[in-house]
């Protein structure tokens, strides 16, 4: 008697190409989904740091012109009862000395900064700008208020923003400062 042995096929082994693609397929799409998401925060993290910067400068430099105007004697600018806006401005100290403040074209890039006896002297950093290369009353103005009635008042409005910064309106990285100041004296 013959016993007839079962043919035995031998064990899968691998994957076949069907399950090869989907596999890396899978893998793909995760793959551009982490990307972009470290993409997005690393963006989101440099904005946020270049309108830190541009915060401390804005609010350094309206600090110290607000302060200096405050403690003056008086605003030697003409100021008309209506508003005189001008590029510049020049306060008498309470030591009788002169400190304009206004806009001044360094290199190609225009800048706040204080003038005076002791010399000029940069409100905001090298690494931001008011805009444009000139200096104009779109970039920084005062607007000075005089009234028979009233003290003077000053009000100061420029807007800060990242040299080098993309055109682009997520990257951009400008703030716009604006106050309004009175003499104490």
């Amino acid at each position: 008697m013959e016993i007839k042995q079962k043919a035995r096929l031998p064990a899968r082994q691998g994957f076949t190409l069907l399950e090869t693609l989907i596999s890396i397929g899978i893998i793909a799409v995760v793959g551009i989904l982490i990307a972009q998401a470290f993409f997005t925060t690393t963006r989101t993290n440099t904005k946020t740091e270049k309108l830190k910067d541009v915060k401390q400068n804005g609010e350094y430099a309206m600090e110290i012109m607000s302060r200096i105007i405050r403690n003056s004697l008086r605003v030697e600018t003409v100021c008309s009862p209506t508003g005189t806006t001008t590029r510049s401005i020049e306060i008498k100290n309470s030591d009788s000395n002169s400190i304009t403040f206004g806009c001044v074209l360094d290199g190609t890039e225009t800048r706040i900064a204080s003038s005076g006896a002791a010399g000029t002297f940069y409100l905001t950093s090298s690494n931001l700008t008011l805009g444009g290369t000139s200096c104009d009353t779109s970039t920084l103005y005062f607007l000075c208020i005089t009234s028979p009635d009233e003290p003077t008042t000053v009000q100061i409005s420029y807007s800060l923003s990242q040299i080098g910064t993309p055109v682009d309106q997520f990257e951009q990285a400008s703030i716009t400062f604006q106050s309004t100041i009175s003499p104490r004296n």
